[in-house]
């Protein structure tokens, strides 16, 4: 499926998820209006914009559009997020996606949390590391309330024993809206022995 949609992507000229002109998944102008969000706190979060405007149009068409060719721009986006916290200090090791449910991934074609992280990876020049495996399903995080949303997630990561022993790594996902995801993906990566744990994401809800 990646494939089929890979050569779509190459015979057909792309357009800017954000304002519609040709020549780019996400163009100079919609890239400018995006101001980044910092989140601090035990799991400092990091996103290119927020959940608005051009930049919430991009993301959808990544999730539901079948557009997996937007993971590269948007990608770049969150990797600037990360480059800017290492120009900083902060010692990154490896970058982690958060994973979709398998079952998800066969409906969608791809993961785009997946294809965003190599993006980051490859554009930061640090080791991708898919340590992440989700286990249960769930119904989708956009459908349910904050409350809700924690319950649906709890538990929905595991990781191997020790994948990540001794790393600090740098999860990335696509949105971030109550942090429930993030929170519960961040645990499993402790679990499998990382030793700090942040979350860069293209959109944060605010």
């Amino acid at each position: 499926m990646e494939l089929a949609f890979g050569v779509r992507d190459v015979l057909l000229a792309p357009r800017c998820a954000g304002c519609g002109e040709p020549g780019s998944w996400f163009c100079v102008s919609c890239r400018d209006q995006c101001d980044p969000v910092a989140h601090d706190g035990r799991l400092p979060i990091r996103a290119a914009g927020a959940h608005a405007g051009p930049l919430r149009a991009a993301v959808r068409r990544l999730k539901y559009g079948g557009e997996p060719g937007l993971a590269h721009d948007l990608g770049e986006l969150v990797a600037l997020e990360l480059a800017r916290d290492l120009a900083r200090g902060t010692t990154v090791d490896a970058v982690v996606p958060v994973p979709l449910h398998r079952s998800r991934v066969a409906s969608r074609g791809y993961d785009q949390a997946a294809l965003l992280a190599r993006a980051v990876a490859a554009r930061t020049c640090l080791p991708l590391r898919p340590a992440l495996h989700r286990i249960r399903g769930g119904r989708p995080q956009v459908e349910l309330d904050r409350a809700a949303r924690a319950k649906n997630i709890r538990g929905a990561f595991v990781a191997e024993s020790g994948s990540l022993r001794g790393l600090r790594v740098a999860l990335v996902d696509d949105v971030a809206t109550t942090g429930a995801t993030l929170v519960d993906a961040a645990a499993a990566a402790r679990a499998a022995g990382a030793r700090a744990v942040r979350a860069y994401v293209v959109a944060v809800e605010e």
